[in-house]
């Protein structure tokens, strides 16, 4: 199955109305705030369905479940701090979660590469990139990573899903070139 197919499946989940009960870790995340410059779009729950929306049809299926499930750990870390919210540590709590809900719903072979792309999905904050910017070799060695073109995809998602003031879209576009050269 590709991405497709498993967006459909989710989108009947919706219809039937067992979404929640199948993924109450992704419906938690319904009215989790975000800060409004970045994420026009609204509460983290419509982020994230705008993401699993934004992923490729034909995408690998791990593509699409880093799409779905890589905020869920904001749920459980959003504070308001100094007027901003924030979630720190969302990345990390979100993938101790992967593994239990890919066993719950039958896809046990996907989890430790879906919680890798969760727990990565940040990474290119970290890079600081900009014009005329060379990669260090931990950054090199890290595109390395079987996963790496994947979590591309994840953040390229994320990116799409994200309407404010982020420029997530092209420092992941950035680092998508220099993996072409």
């Amino acid at each position: 199955m590709k991405a497709a197919d498993y967006r459909k499946l989710v989108e009947g989940w919706m219809d039937d109305g067992s979404f929640d009960e199948r993924l109450p870790e992704v419906a938690a995340l319904r009215g989790v705030p975000q800060p409004e410059e970045f994420h026009a779009e609204g509460d983290a729950f419509t982020h994230t369905m705008l993401a699993a929306r934004a992923v490729d049809d034909d995408s690998d299926k791990r593509v699409f479940w880093g799409a779905l499930l890589h905020d869920i750990g904001k749920a459980e870390t959003t504070r308001l701090i100094r007027g901003r919210w924030r979630a720190f540590g969302h990345a990390e709590a979100g993938a101790k979660l992967v593994p239990g809900i890919l066993v719950r719903l039958g896809l046990p072979d996907l989890a430790d590469d879906v919680a890798w792309l969760v727990k990565n999905h940040l990474f290119h904050f970290a890079w600081h990139l900009g014009p005329n910017v060379k990669l260090t070799r931990n950054q090199l060695r890290f595109m390395e990573h079987p996963l790496f073109r994947l979590l591309l995809e994840v953040c390229a998602a994320d990116a799409a899903a994200s309407l404010g003031r982020s420029d997530k879209g092209r420092v992941i576009k950035m680092i998508a070139d220099f993996l072409e050269q």
